[in-house]
């Protein structure tokens, strides 16, 4: 008797175990089971918030990338009237005046466009104040340039080199001169880059003083004495010391030179006058450079362009950036 009951005592005792560890892990798999949906609700927000992210940031993007285009747009057109004011500016220029161009001037420009209240900055320099690099299939031309290169600290080689870019023939002057050359005209001062031994820094420190615009043809070897820079008049021949060249952009400040004998004033002798008469002119300019520079709200657009004055006038280069 005692055992039987003793036995049921232990069954029951098993039975309520069972039931407890079962409960036990019941209750385990549930807290288990909340544990992945947490953690797959946290990674479903995070996706989301990712995705509202992205498409809050593509919004914007889009519609700083439309603000901007529409400014730039605006700007193209400031601009553009700039340059065109620029033109009318130097056509307004009586011919029997234009020899007393300064060589370079800043034209105040204000209230050009409804809404516009950023700033329009337009420069006008002459073009015809530089060494013309076409000039070089005139043979005595390379005998300025090579003197200009050496006033700008620069290997005089530079200009056996440029010379074989635009010359008809395919003799090379150097060993790798011709390598790749146009043998025709250039369009462009930009062409210095794709000549061989030419790098960045060499077209920067010639790009003030050298232009591929002459005053009729296009080979026309002739500098404006009127507006060249110093470096360009100690070009024209082995005798003009840099004070002698001082003293000619002295004297023009006074009187522009009205012919090339009045470098008398200068301290030129006849000699000398007679010795550049080739490569200079005192006659009234016909290229000019304008750049015409818009800005407003931190954004930019220039526009460089090279107008002939001449006829009706017309655009021989044009860039916009």
């Amino acid at each position: 008797m005692k055992r039987k009951a003793h036995k049921e005592v232990c069954l029951k005792a098993d039975r309520v175990k069972h039931k407890t560890h079962h409960a036990s892990r019941i209750t385990h798999h549930a807290s288990g089971e909340k544990g992945m949906a947490l953690v797959l609700t946290l990674m479903i927000l995070v996706l989301i918030t990712a995705m509202v992210v992205e498409f809050s940031y593509g919004v914007y993007t889009s519609t700083s990338a439309l603000h901007n285009w529409k400014e730039a747009q605006k700007l193209s057109f400031v601009s553009k009237s700039g340059v065109s004011l620029a033109v009318k500016t130097i056509a307004d220029i009586p011919k029997t005046d234009l020899y007393r161009f300064p060589g370079r001037m800043v034209i105040p420009v204000e209230n050009i466009l409804e809404g516009f209240s950023g700033t329009l900055i337009v420069t006008v320099e002459d073009e015809n104040a530089k060494f013309n690099l076409n000039s070089l299939r005139i043979p005595d031309s390379i005998k300025v340039l090579k003197r200009l290169l050496t006033n700008l600290g620069l290997d005089e080689s530079i200009a056996d080199r440029v010379a074989d870019w635009i010359d008809a023939d395919s003799e090379p002057r150097l060993r790798d001169s011709e390598e790749g050359a146009k043998n025709v005209f250039m369009d462009s001062v930009d062409e210095l880059l794709l000549i061989t031994g030419i790098d960045a820094q060499i077209y920067e420190a010639l790009l003030p003083y050298v232009t591929v615009y002459g005053y009729g043809n296009t080979d026309d070897a002739r500098i404006n004495i009127n507006t060249a820079p110093v470096p360009v008049i100690m070009s024209l021949d082995a005798r003009i010391t840099k004070d002698r060249a001082e003293e000619v952009v002295n004297q023009r400040k006074l009187e522009p030179f009205a012919s090339l004998g009045q470098l008398s004033r200068a301290g030129f002798d006849n000699t000398l006058i007679t010795a550049i008469s080739a490569n200079a002119t005192s006659g009234a300019p016909i290229n000019f450079r304008i750049a015409s520079v818009a800005e407003e709200n931190g954004i930019k657009r220039v526009i460089e362009g090279v107008v002939k004055i001449s006829g009706s006038g017309r655009v021989v280069y044009w860039r916009e950036m």
